[in-house]
């Protein structure tokens, strides 16, 4: 019986043994499944992290690159805002000077110009570059500087994503626009005509001053004044009377336009008007060169000569060849000083 039970013991041994074997093979097996499952499963979740960085950076380039795009375009758009404005100006000129007809309010004929060119470079941009713009001119504002004005604009554009709304500014000076005053004071009467750079006067600017009771008037038969507008680069200006006469000479052959408080700026003058409330501008009236001296007419200044108040001129020579003189009539204090002609 005992040895029976020996018997039955090893048996039960090696049935416990082959079992213990069979569970840790088991066991090593659903490890190795575990782990391989577990890398791939981190495999797909890094895979996945990867693909979706990738596809959050291309995203985010093709925005920056839609950003950028449309930022161009708006700035060139109001990059070519003050030539339009400008544009505007010189077409509103050449309109005046044709007609022979003031402006009655310059500003408010301006904004209408500019808002219809405003409207068709709208319709280009978005036929162009499917950009929305709606843009009006809000004011016009005269400057410290005569010959330039600050227009504000009103700008609303929709692209997409993106909008813009802003009251954008620009700069628009009157260099290079023609002047209108001499036309519209004397388009009653004969004589006046012009070419590209300037007025020629023959009896008109003569005709005119006898009628507003002005002594020798006939001074002015055959004068000139400029057509363009051209700012003088000599300041101070108390050196046009420097090198003796020769930085006048040269102010006057092309014909400069000059800083002053009694002068109309250039949006007053498409009015009709030679004197204003504004900082404006002054050029002069040269009379025809002369053998005589010491002579009396009209102060030579335009807002001087074209006003309900024509104040006396002395003879100022500032060149003489051939012995003939070119001349200015100034007032003693008042042009004579400010342009440095007090020695002649």
């Amino acid at each position: 019986m005992k040895f029976n039970n020996k018997n039955n013991e090893n048996t039960n041994d090696i049935e416990n043994d082959s079992i213990r074997k069979d569970f840790l093979e088991d066991n090593d097996g659903n490890l190795s499944i575990i782990v391989t499952s577990l890398l791939l499963i981190g495999f797909l979740i890094l895979s996945i992290i990867i693909l979706n960085t990738a596809i959050s950076q291309e995203n985010e380039n093709k925005e920056v690159v839609s950003s950028n795009n449309y930022q161009y375009i708006l700035d060139d758009y109001i990059r070519n805002l003050p030539l339009i404005e400008h544009e505007a100006m010189e077409d509103l000129s050449e309109e005046v000077i044709k007609n022979k007809r003031p402006c009655l309010d310059s500003k408010s004929d301006l904004k209408k110009i500019i808002d219809e060119k405003l409207s068709v470079k709208n319709q280009e941009y978005y036929d162009n570059y499917h950009m929305q713009i709606n843009s009006s001119l809000i004011a016009i504002e005269n400057t410290s500087n005569p010959f330039s004005y600050k227009f504000k604009t009103h700008i609303f554009s929709v692209k997409g994503d993106y909008s813009f709304e802003r009251i954008v500014s620009s700069d628009v000076d009157c260099i290079g626009l023609k002047d209108p005053v001499p036309l519209l004071y004397l388009k009653s009467y004969y004589g006046l005509s012009y070419n590209e750079t300037s007025y020629s006067y023959a009896n008109s600017l003569s005709d005119f001053l006898r009628e507003n009771g002005v002594e020798n008037h006939s001074y002015y038969i055959n004068s000139s004044s400029p057509l363009i507008i051209r700012k003088c680069p000599y300041d101070p200006y108390k050196h046009h009377g420097d090198d003796k006469g020769r930085i006048m000479k040269n102010c006057r052959d092309n014909g400069y336009y000059h800083e002053s408080r009694d002068g109309a700026c250039y949006l007053c003058r498409l009015e009709g008007k030679s004197g204003c409330e504004h900082y404006g501008f002054e050029t002069f009236i040269n009379p025809q060169k002369t053998n005589e001296t010491d002579r009396v007419s009209a102060c030579g200044s335009d807002h001087v000569i074209f006003s309900d108040d024509i104040y006396p001129g002395v003879e100022v020579i500032y060149n003489s060849e051939n012995g003939l003189n070119e001349i200015l009539y100034l007032d003693p204090h008042g042009h004579k000083v400010k342009y440095g002609m007090g020695g002649f």
